[in-house]
């Protein structure tokens, strides 16, 4: 099975089109994405991990990697 890592970049490609695994150690903001695709994104990882992370909690994450950590990775 691929890491939490692998997984959150696949789905940052998928549904964000971006690819640059340096991006994992940005922000919300850095990314560029605005705050639909940000929920929706959100969305994805809540059904792809089984969790229920709302966007108030997210909005704690200073940076991707923070949802990775919180995740297992």
């Amino acid at each position: 099975m691929a890491s939490v890592e692998d997984r959150v970049a696949g789905l940052l490609d998928k549904h964000l089109g971006i690819s640059d695994r340096a991006m994992l150690d940005a922000s919300v903001g850095e990314l560029g994405v605005n705050s639909v695709d940000a929920v929706n994104f959100l969305k994805t990882v809540n059904q792809e991990f089984g969790v229920d992370i709302s966007a108030e909690d997210a909005a704690g994450f200073g940076r991707l990697r923070d949802l990775i950590n919180h995740l297992g990775g």
